[in-house]
């Protein structure tokens, strides 16, 4: 009895990327072999061969409702891009503390040596004094003729006595230093004889001369 001849029409048809063949119950590959269609329960999904996701793991693309859905989205999965590859963090550990930038070189440092020790020391005194800017103060004071650092220690003790005061006698008060300051630092260079004359003057310190006193 002759044998009956198979039919040529599927298997000598070209298959397309996105066809879907069987391989197996519920697990089907497309056309190209690059995708494997794979059902899950009721869903189904899409596994990339040619690519991997961001940790280096199948991309899967997925659910669908049905291998007809599945099919279908085919070709838009094979122009997804996965995200990069996670780099691998970090392992914890301690790590070295930074040290601070050194501060920055003030006129002092340009000084020599034990000059720059005195007028840190002079700094450090006249701070205690409760003077503000005390290093401008110094660094201005060097070199003048007048006793800039006496004067704002003293005006600082004046200011302070002011305000031992009653609050309603301070004005009053601080009138009253004014023009003792005045009589005492400005006064006695304008007398005439013969009438003495008198100056405050900031005591001299080695080989250093005397220098004046001049309250506001």
């Amino acid at each position: 009895m002759p044998t009956a001849k198979k039919s040529k029409a599927s298997s000598d048809k070209p298959r397309q990327p996105d066809d879907v063949v069987r391989e197996s119950a519920g697990v089907y590959r497309s056309g190209d072999g690059r995708f494997e269609v794979r059902q899950s329960q009721a869903s189904w999904y899409l596994v990339d061969s040619k690519q991997a996701n961001e940790f280096g793991q199948e991309l899967i693309h997925g659910p669908f409702g049905s291998l007809k859905v599945a099919r279908g989205a085919m070709s838009g999965a094979r122009e997804l891009k996965p995200l990069l590859r996670s780099l691998p963090r970090p392992k914890r550990g301690r790590t070295a503390k930074k040290k601070p930038p050194p501060p920055p070189e003030t006129w002092i440092d340009g000084l020599p040596k034990r000059e720059a020790g005195d007028v840190r020391r002079l700094i450090r005194a006249i701070e205690r004094e409760g003077v503000q800017d005390a290093e401008a103060l110094v660094r201005r004071s060097r070199g003048q003729d007048e006793a800039i650092l006496a004067t704002a220690v003293i005006e600082r003790l004046l200011e302070e006595l002011v305000n031992e005061q009653p609050e309603d006698q301070r004005d009053r008060a601080r009138a009253l230093v004014s023009r003792t300051a005045q009589i005492l630092t400005q006064q006695g260079s304008a007398t005439s004889p013969p009438l003495p004359r008198w100056a405050t003057v900031e005591v001299a310190d080695g080989a250093k001369p005397a220098r004046t006193i001049r309250l506001r």
